[in-house]
């Protein structure tokens, strides 16, 4: 019985770093779709792309000078590349609040045990 209750973190851990990498969101039913939002990596990831990106960047230039701007490529329509405010605090709060609930949870996993 102890066995398969440490295993259950492993898999919720494996779970989340599964929802952001390697499965297309169309692929996951939608009971487990939720489990990207609370994923350091996917709001990780979203400040990344803000902070490498500019919205006003060219790519893809033809001959005639016509440019493409990279916030219209069909790799950043699903992300508005401004801004990156909301994912800093995002992280902010997270690191703060599962601190918090590890803290929480291992006083009450030693208060179990004496």
């Amino acid at each position: 019985m102890l066995g398969t209750s440490r295993a259950y973190p492993r898999m919720l851990f494996w779970l989340i770093g599964l929802t952001q990498m390697f499965l297309c969101m169309q692929h996951i039913p939608g009971f487990m779709k939720w489990l990207k939002y609370i994923s350091f990596v996917y709001y990780g990831f979203r400040l990344l792309l803000k902070m490498q990106f500019s919205p006003d960047q060219q790519y893809n230039c033809s001959e005639q000078g016509e440019c493409i701007s990279i916030q219209e490529s069909p790799s950043f329509q699903w992300i508005s590349l401004n801004g990156g405010a909301r994912e800093a605090w995002v992280l902010i709060v997270m690191a703060i609040g599962y601190r918090i609930l590890a803290y929480v949870f291992l006083r009450r996993r030693i208060k179990l045990e004496t």
